[in-house]
């Protein structure tokens, strides 16, 4: 008898997890994610002995600065797209809100792009942001494009998601994996005696940009070509809190990168981003649970039912990262002794763990940020933005001079830990004005 209970229990319990909706869409992401990150990791060592050490350092710093700028040429309106999407119950609605906010981000693109690449105004930031040299003239119109194409590829990505479309975001992202990375290989080692950071960047830019025409067909079907200049503002209400706020983040996280390339050569900063590559794998699942968690935090109007949701699921994310955390070490530093990783990339593991913890902070951070934009009280993440972008920009001034990429880490941990503090008490100030039932 006692058996059969047992097995009547584990079937309610297979019944309850099949069910969870979250929980089902979660590992259908995370599984596509990790099989992202692990191609990434296993293909890690090969790009490292196909790129100069110095080029794999000035590759991973321009990437830094093309995906900086596709964060603030959106204008924040992946926000909108995600909050007022799920305030309409018909498609015209939904169709003409998707409508408006492509409109409105062309637009933006129009005024912005063509005088800075028409008067030269670029050249002007690339002598901001590098203090060595690099060839800019030789990259600049495939920066221009990987910047453009990230742009548009998030924007189509959060509308998948946001729309629940969670098999054509796994179509589209097992095409970029295999394609990016097997054409990238391939031209890296036909064109081995070329210049190795162009050869990613021109990959990335043609592969991107051909997946782009293809998947963007299920983004523009549903629109509906109806202006409305209400919605327009809206959105624009909504979004460039989240597009100064996106100028704060880039000061936090490329500030440190920005600082230590002023005090290390290029060789130096490969080991850094080396550390933040295989740290990436936290990140990785905090934007898998993101991309499932938020179309469905966004659509439950019950604030109680959230909150009790949230808390569960945090205490297991803490515990789940912790174990991930531990299991990065591990891996890097066996990848160190057994030459899989070249032994010049070694001070990489000394600068793990307050990366892994930052990153952790800022997982946390985003759970938090979550109820802001449900709140509808996005000029928080503004105002955050501003005081912890200040007190970046001094510890990086002060701690990278003297410790190098030890002092970038320290400042990334304290501002991610910074962000998780103010956005923690804010949602707490704001959910005693809200109801909860």
């Amino acid at each position: 008898m006692a058996e059969i209970r047992g097995i009547k229990l584990l079937a309610v319990q297979w019944r309850k997890l099949a069910d969870n909706v979250l929980l089902r869409r979660l590992l259908t992401v995370l599984s596509l994610d990790i099989l992202v990150k692990t191609s990434s990791v296993i293909l890690l060592p090969l790009y490292l002995r196909l790129m100069q050490q110095e080029g794999y350092g000035v590759f991973n710093y321009i990437l830094s600065i093309v995906y900086s700028f596709a964060t603030v040429l959106n204008l924040g309106l992946y926000v909108p797209q995600s909050k007022i999407y799920h305030d309409y119950h018909d498609a015209a609605s939904k169709g003409k809100l998707l409508f408006n906010i492509n409109v409105l981000m062309a637009a933006g693109l129009l005024v912005i792009i063509v005088p800075a690449y028409l008067f030269k105004f670029d050249y002007s930031v690339i002598h901001f942001l590098f203090k060595n040299v690099v060839d800019y003239q030789r990259y600049r119109i495939w920066i221009l494009v990987v910047t453009l194409i990230s742009l548009l590829a998030y924007m189509l990505t959060n509308f998948l998601y946001t729309s629940e479309q969670i098999n054509v975001v796994k179509r589209y992202s097992i095409y970029r994996i295999i394609l990016v990375n097997a054409i990238s290989l391939g031209a890296l080692l036909y064109f081995r005696k070329d210049d190795s950071i162009a050869v990613r960047i021109i990959v990335i830019a043609c592969v991107e940009t051909v997946l782009l025409v293809i998947f963007y067909r299920y983004y523009i079907k549903p629109m509906r070509p109806v202006f409305d200049f209400g919605l327009i503002g809206k959105s624009l209400k909504m979004g460039m809190p989240m597009m100064v706020s996106s100028l704060f983040s880039i000061v936090i996280n490329f500030g440190d990168k920005f600082f230590l390339e002023k005090y290390v050569d290029y060789k130096g900063l490969s080991v850094y981003y080396l550390a933040f590559s295989c740290v990436s794998v936290i990140p990785l699942l905090s934007n898998s649970l993101q991309n499932v968690w938020l179309p469905l935090f966004l659509k439950e109007k019950d604030l109680a039912r959230n909150l009790a949701r949230t808390k569960k699921m945090v205490k297991r994310l803490v515990a789940v990262l912790g174990a991930l955390s531990l299991a990065v070490i591990l891996g890097v530093f066996l990848c160190l002794q057994w030459n899989i990783i070249p032994s010049s990339y070694t001070a990489a593991l000394y600068v793990l763990p307050p990366l892994l913890l930052s990153q952790i902070l800022l997982c946390l951070a985003l759970i938090c940020y979550n109820y802001l934009i449900y709140f509808e009280k996005t000029n928080m993440v503004l105002i955050a933005g501003l005081v912890i972008s200040v007190i970046s920009v001094l510890l990086n001034l002060l701690l990278i001079p003297a410790w190098k990429m030890y002092g970038a880490a320290v400042t990334s941990l304290v501002s991610n830990g910074l962000y998780l503090f103010i956005y923690y008490f804010a949602v707490k100030v704001y959910k005693k004005k809200h109801p909860t039932t």
